[in-house]
């Protein structure tokens, strides 16, 4: 039985990273379906510093980037049940790569699923920063989907 952890941030990438875990599994398998919010959506210094009159807890409810996200999630695990054993959730908030890593080890996970390139705020030539990250510093094989 192998456990997959898929990152999910909602490009095109990590919706290829799905498709891809689910034509390598077994039903058999499990899956750790994650995704991770960046802190920075909410509040920031930066932000801070560009909005100094906004009072963003005002302007952003709490929880909000967290339901849409539990909502999309679930839509898309929907469209996964029955082809695969066990199908768990999780969304996190902080650094997205090191959120994957985490959730790597929490759930020993056999493979890290991944787009080569997702919707970060930072860019690379070849691969997305958070992708670099995660390939470079995991302890389990990371699949890298294009």
């Amino acid at each position: 039985m192998k456990k997959m952890l898929i990152a999910y941030d909602g490009s095109d990438a990590s919706t290829k990273a799905i498709d891809m875990a689910i034509k390598c599994a077994s039903p058999d398998d499990e899956i750790v379906f994650l995704t991770v919010i960046p802190a920075e959506l909410t509040e920031s210094s930066f932000t801070n510093m560009l909005l100094p009159t906004i009072d963003l807890k005002s302007v952003v409810q709490s929880g909000s980037f967290k339901e849409k996200t539990m909502k999309k999630m679930s839509e898309i695990t929907k469209q996964i049940e029955g082809k695969i054993s066990k199908i768990e959730t999780v969304i996190e908030s902080g650094d997205p790569a090191d959120e994957i890593l985490l959730a790597s080890k929490k759930y020993e996970a056999d493979i890290i699923i991944v787009g080569y390139k997702g919707y970060g705020k930072e860019g690379r030539f070849l691969l997305g920063s958070v992708t670099d990250k995660v390939v470079r510093h995991a302890s389990k094989s990371v699949l890298v989907v294009r």
